[in-house]
């Protein structure tokens, strides 16, 4: 749910303000709002009401997010990590140690779908010059943010802090969280004994990348008069994390203790202290190039000779259970099994929630196209797979569907003389997009159209249209043409 109201921009109610002070006497401004002769920068303070406003509370800018998981400068835009005792609150503007203006407003509870942990729930305060205070209910650690284009200030609760990435145990599918705790002195979370592989990795906040501030949610984050989209997030550098930034490098895999901080003076930084080696696994997935194969599918039972190739799968480790994964079309008669290398030495058939080594063939529920998830939690000792109706599908703001929050289904053509094709005509822009299975992030293509990669860049069509796009799959690679 979203809460659309307008009011008139920050900056001009500030301006207001100040002229209806100027005209009503001459008492000069507090030129001393802490109280004790300390200066503040110049800036926005939440301030409990009554009381004066204190340097930890200041509001500073911030980037926010751009086209293509960029980021952009917003003007107007400002935030502040602090922690917040309960009660009534106002926004003081300070300029030249002097108080400027005095905002309030409107609170209500904002609830959205974009944390994968359920932590959903916000405060929003539409804000106005002088206007009444607004409650804050729950002591705690917040991201406090203010938009002065649209006047309206968050509350975001810090529930979660954790790490995601390439080099965590959850890859870039789950967070892997950190416990500890904040108080008005700083806060500090930390994990021991996580084993982390070379790879990239960032921070994140209530198992969400982002809060979607737009006017129209799925509109252009190019267009100022559109909202904004709030970072969640960090990366950077682990001594100097930035809202947004770059993946983080993990140069060499082990046993770690993560440590995440926030203090007034530093902001956020993280520290990873090797502590082990790891564990040692004598089971190499490379050793498994796992595929469907059998005359159900492209391939048949695998005849190289005659260009028939096995449908492989892409493997891929998250919390030590490994996953092939793949988009397998079955024809209207035929059977299956799984095998690895291209030969018999090492194949799995019967049932799929318990596969067994030489198992009988598998027979496809119906014709079309199927998401296959072909697993084992324990180094090959067992195995088991998912085989579910859907496919390849396309999302991303330069997708028909518009945004990266839904994906639109290609329809599956068949295959012909090994080669399997998908197709989805429809309205493309020149903003991104990609193809994934299975409407999920382990299995995506991007990148060079003509030879497209897994896990590769963002697809920008050089103009926008209706096209008819084809997804083609030989049995080990992907292609697409765009019409």
């Amino acid at each position: 749910m979203r809460i659309v109201l307008n009011f008139l921009p920050l900056a001009l109610l500030f301006t207001a303000a100040f002229l209806m002070t100027s005209c009503e006497d001459d008492e000069p401004m507090n030129d001393d709002p802490m109280g004790d002769g300390t200066s503040l920068d110049d800036g926005l303070y939440l301030t409990l009401e009554g009381q004066d406003p204190v340097a930890a509370a200041i509001m500073t800018a911030e980037v926010v997010e751009d086209e293509g998981f960029a980021s952009q400068d917003r003007s107007g835009f400002v935030a502040g990590y602090m922690w917040l005792e309960a009660g009534d609150y106002n926004v003081v503007s300070i300029s030249d140690n002097e108080v400027a203006a005095t905002i309030g407003g409107s609170a209500a509870t904002i609830t959205d779908d974009g944390s994968a942990c359920d932590f959903n729930d916000y405060t929003l305060v539409t804000t106005e010059t002088d206007g009444p205070a607004f409650t804050v209910g729950t002591s705690g650690f917040y991201k406090v943010s203010h938009d002065a284009t649209t006047s309206e200030l968050i509350f975001l609760p810090i529930e979660s802090v954790a790490i995601i990435g390439s080099a965590t145990p959850g890859d870039w599918s789950s967070d892997t969280p950190l416990t500890g705790a904040a108080t008005a002195d700083g806060a500090t979370y930390t994990a021991e004994g996580i084993t982390l592989k070379t790879g990239d990795w960032k921070v994140r906040f209530n198992c969400r990348w982002t809060m979607n501030r737009r006017i129209d949610p799925a509109g252009s984050l190019s267009d100022a008069t559109n909202g904004y989209q709030a970072f969640t997030n960090f990366g950077g550098a682990a001594d100097n994390l930035v809202p947004g930034g770059a993946d983080i490098s993990l140069e060499e895999g082990g046993e770690y203790t993560v440590t995440i901080s926030w203090t007034t003076a530093d902001g956020w930084v993280a520290s990873l202290e090797k502590t082990g080696d790891g564990m040692t696994s004598t089971f190499n997935p490379d050793d498994f190039r796992m595929a469907v194969v059998g005359d159900a599918t492209a391939g048949g039972w695998g005849d190289a000779a005659s260009g028939q190739l096995d449908q492989n799968l892409v493997h891929k480790e998250a919390n030590g259970v490994h996953t092939w994964y793949g988009v397998v079309t079955f024809g209207d008669s035929g059977q299956y099994k799984f095998r690895a290398n291209d030969d018999w030495a090492f194949d799995l058939g019967g049932d799929l929630a318990n596969l067994t080594q030489g198992g009988d063939n598998i027979t496809p529920d119906a014709p079309g196209a199927y998401y296959v998830q072909l697993s084992t939690a324990d180094e090959g000792t067992t195995w088991s797979a998912t085989v579910e109706p859907g496919g390849w599908s396309v999302i991303g703001e330069g997708s028909p569907q518009g945004n990266w929050d839904g994906d639109m289904l290609l329809n599956a053509d068949g295959f012909v003389d090994g080669i399997t094709t998908y197709s989805l005509t429809g309205n493309f822009t020149t903003a991104a997009w990609k193809f994934r299975a299975g409407a999920d992030w382990p299995l995506n293509l991007g990148g060079d159209l003509g030879a497209l990669s897994v896990d590769g860049d963002d697809i920008v069509l050089g103009a926008g249209g209706e096209f008819t796009v084809r997804l083609s799959f030989d049995g080990e690679s992907y292609s697409a043409t765009v019409e």
